[in-house]
């Protein structure tokens, strides 16, 4: 596994993010989020504060690369765009690589499907017991698939 502080981004509402290093999860949460005129939207404020006071909190991303899905509807087609350019705003400006994975491809190379406990469980798996803290709930899948998606980058 390599040594940068790497970046994995699950978004959305429901998504996570998470910074591995060294084969290991050193953080992670769920994405923040805030309810603006009754929409929920990317609470900048606590994206900025969960990297911490570093001027340059990782050293490269990898955002999933999404898209909006089959008869969803055009409202939440719309806000799950706002979601994703909500933090992808945010990554950029911290002026570190970005690159974009599809979920098809990273879930293969780590054996997965569209199952969200079996990613908390690979999580857990990968990362050892530390990580029981952080990947707790049912909910918290977001934290372990931005994991993960880190996991597959540092393993190119």
């Amino acid at each position: 596994m390599s040594s940068i502080r790497i970046l994995g981004v699950d978004p959305g509402q429901t998504g996570g993010l998470a910074i591995v290093q060294n084969g290991r999860l050193v953080k992670g949460t769920r994405m923040p989020v805030v309810e603006l005129r009754g929409k929920k939207q990317v609470d900048a404020r606590a994206v900025v504060e969960w990297w911490g006071d570093c001027l340059v909190p990782f050293d490269v991303a990898v955002i999933e690369a999404v898209h909006a899905m089959p008869k969803q509807g055009v409202s939440s087609s719309f806000q799950f765009g706002r979601m994703l350019g909500g933090i992808e705003s945010l990554v950029f400006s911290v002026g570190a690589p970005v690159h974009y994975v599809t979920p098809a491809v990273w879930k293969k190379a780590m054996g997965l499907n569209r199952d969200k406990q079996a990613s908390i469980d690979a999580a857990k798996i990968r990362f050892g017991a530390g990580v029981d803290q952080l990947l707790k709930r049912k909910a918290d899948d977001g934290v372990a698939e931005a994991a993960l998606i880190a996991a597959y980058w540092a393993e190119l």
